[in-house]
């Protein structure tokens, strides 16, 4: 009976270890591609592009849900999905107002 505890236990720890492994997994693949499932699935659009100090594209889509994606591109590679979430909200700066 105390194996058997005992092995549950280790079994559910390894478990929890490596679960969290799995679900980081980064989707990459062709832009294009990757551009158009977010539009067709989730009806996201472009609404913020820039570069980063690396060279990469950084994308972020969003819907009109709330939900977001965003995207980083490097020359020659596959575009990767980095983030995604939900509750986007665009800030608007005023005029004399700290960023």
């Amino acid at each position: 009976m105390f194996r058997l505890t005992f092995s549950l236990i280790i079994a559910g720890l390894l478990w929890i270890a490596v679960a969290p492994q799995a679900e980081a997994q980064t989707v990459c693949g062709p832009r294009a591609e990757i551009l158009e499932r977010l539009t067709q699935d989730f009806a996201e659009t472009p609404r913020a592009v820039g570069l980063s100090q690396d060279g990469a594209l950084v994308e972020v889509m969003v819907s009109p849900s709330g939900g977001w994606t965003i995207l980083v591109t490097y020359p020659r590679r596959p575009t990767c999905v980095v983030a995604t979430g939900e509750s986007w909200e665009a800030l608007t700066i005023l005029a004399g107002q700290p960023a």
